[in-house]
């Protein structure tokens, strides 16, 4: 019993993890790239580009000037590379 409810906890605990770190993800998207970008330009390429490409994408935006940190490089690209087509809020 006592380790049903352990795993339970930790699953819990595990999910909401995984939610906030989206969530902060999806924050530094809109805070990094809306200073330059309607996060809707991104639209048409979701679903298409793998962290790889949107990272090559990131890389040519702080070429230009964003102010951008490598793991956040990472983060943006990862959280880009995971959206589905017309993945809310960047496609609106």
């Amino acid at each position: 019993m006592k380790n049903k409810i352990f795993l339970t906890i930790a699953a819990l605990s595990m999910t909401g993890a995984i939610l906030f770190a989206a969530g902060n993800a999806e924050q530094l998207v809109l805070d990094k790239c809306q200073k330059c970008h309607k996060v809707g330009k991104f639209c048409k390429h979701l679903g298409k580009k793998d962290a790889a490409q949107w990272t090559k994408v990131v890389e040519n935006m702080i070429k230009k000037g964003a102010k951008i940190n490598d793991e956040e490089k990472k983060t943006i690209a990862t959280y880009l590379a995971g959206l589905k087509a017309g993945a809310k809020p960047i496609c609106k």
